[in-house]
């Protein structure tokens, strides 16, 4: 933690993000999702995404990964590109769930693009194991 004066600095997520193409922009986003919410289905980024979880708590699920849940003041992150990004639910049944996302986009490419159900059924098998028993 960097502190100077009244000022404090906590780092939260260090990670090395997947290569940045020329002419790529970025956006920040603030994602709400209600009270037991599903979220979206599953899509792919066309870049890398850093979030950081600002109330309640989702669950997160990002190909080849466990599952897992991410409470509030916790950070997430994603490589975008060909990873499909599966969940990403409000495990919250009587609460929303906020989370704050930068998106880095990649020049001439949707930020999200959801996936065909034949697409989801061909990459069942790149999904972590634990999350491929829930699926069925």
């Amino acid at each position: 933690m960097l502190s100077t004066g009244n000022v404090q600095i906590s780092d939260l997520l260090n990670v090395t993000p997947p290569w940045i193409p020329e002419g790529a922009h970025v956006m920040t986003q603030l994602i709400e999702l209600p009270p037991a919410d599903a979220g979206l289905p599953p899509h792919r980024h066309s870049g890398p995404v850093f979030g950081y979880v600002l109330e309640g708590k989702i669950l997160f699920e990002v190909e080849g990964e466990e599952p897992r849940e991410i409470a509030a003041g916790e950070p997430l992150w994603e490589p975008g590109g060909d990873v499909v990004h599966y969940q990403m639910a409000n495990l919250e049944p009587d609460s929303w769930s906020r989370f704050f996302a930068v998106c880095i986009c990649a020049p001439d490419v949707e930020m999200i693009t959801l996936l065909e159900p034949e697409e989801i059924k061909a990459r069942d098998h790149l999904r972590h194991p634990s999350a491929r028993q829930h699926a069925e």
